[in-house]
């Protein structure tokens, strides 16, 4: 008969091996969310270029999640549904303080600045020329989580003495882009996007009527349990990427990716405090 010193070695032994087997599967590959700022494809197709990189370097296949809004992106970091995460700064502030332990990794330094850069636009031929005009008049916001596609104009608009209530109407629509195709179709007065995302559209009959102003930068992060090697391994590959194609498949702008801090959120904070007082 088994007694109870071999019993207990024997779970032990079944615990351990479960153990691994978890492991095994946890790191058969990773997940990268993004958040749905731009269309589906164009994410895509910006991001697969790093995705092949990482994979390639990590000997782990890295796939793409897109997640269908900003609020799914910012469940998926902070419950740790992906492994690794490109966010806005608002999303960034939400994960963070909701959920705690979401490591910051590197963020994206631009040409100029433009994705950390934020502007109003209308349609060119609106007549239009400055935030105080927009009284009685009609404003495209983007996905109510985003930082520079609602919370910095919201701020913008209090500070030019514009309520939501001074507005003849507003509506989310989702992203960046489909602000920009709103008010260049003249389906809004105007509206407010990433200074990067409006250059995409410079063919279309827009202006600028306030900014550029400067926002938090965009980040890419780790999520809570992701093992410390491998966070410490796609670091290292992100600081070091310095293949162009890779970089500006993502944005023309985008020249390498370097170090953040939390530190470098507090506008992000106070802005998103203020907006959400009123």
């Amino acid at each position: 008969m088994m007694n109870y010193k071999n019993l207990l070695i024997i779970g032990i032994f079944f615990i351990i091996l479960q153990y691994a087997q978890v492991s095994a599967e946890e790191t058969k590959h990773l997940t990268f969310g993004i958040y749905p700022y731009d269309t589906p494809t164009q994410i895509y197709q910006g991001f697969k270029p790093l995705m092949k990189h990482l994979s390639k370097e990590l000997g782990i296949p890295v796939k793409i999640v897109i997640a269908p809004n900003y609020m799914s992106h910012i469940i998926n970091i902070g419950e740790g549904r992906v492994d690794l995460g490109f966010m806005g700064p608002s999303p960034y502030i939400r994960a963070k303080d909701k959920y705690g332990a979401v490591e910051l990794m590197v963020r994206l330094k631009m040409k100029d600045n433009k994705n950390d850069r934020f502007v109003v636009v209308a349609h060119r031929d609106s007549g239009i020329k400055g935030l105080n005009d927009l009284k009685g008049k009609t404003f495209a916001f983007g996905d109510y989580q985003s930082y520079g596609s609602h919370f910095y104009p919201r701020y913008l608009l209090n500070k030019a003495g514009v309520k939501l209530k001074d507005l003849k109407s507003y509506d989310f629509l989702g992203s960046h882009s489909k602000v920009i195709l709103a008010v260049s179709h003249r389906d809004f007065d105007a509206g407010g996007a990433r200074e990067d995302i409006y250059d995409k559209y410079s063919d279309r009959p827009l202006k600028i009527i306030a900014g550029p102003f400067s926002i938090p930068p965009h980040v890419i992060v780790g999520r809570n349990g992701l093992p410390k090697n491998i966070k410490a391994k796609v670091k290292a590959i992100l600081l070091n990427v310095h293949n162009k194609d890779i970089l500006q498949s993502i944005d023309p702008a985008l020249e390498e990716f370097g170090p953040v801090k939390d530190a470098d959120f507090r506008q992000g904070r106070e802005v998103i405090d203020f907006v959400e007082d009123r």
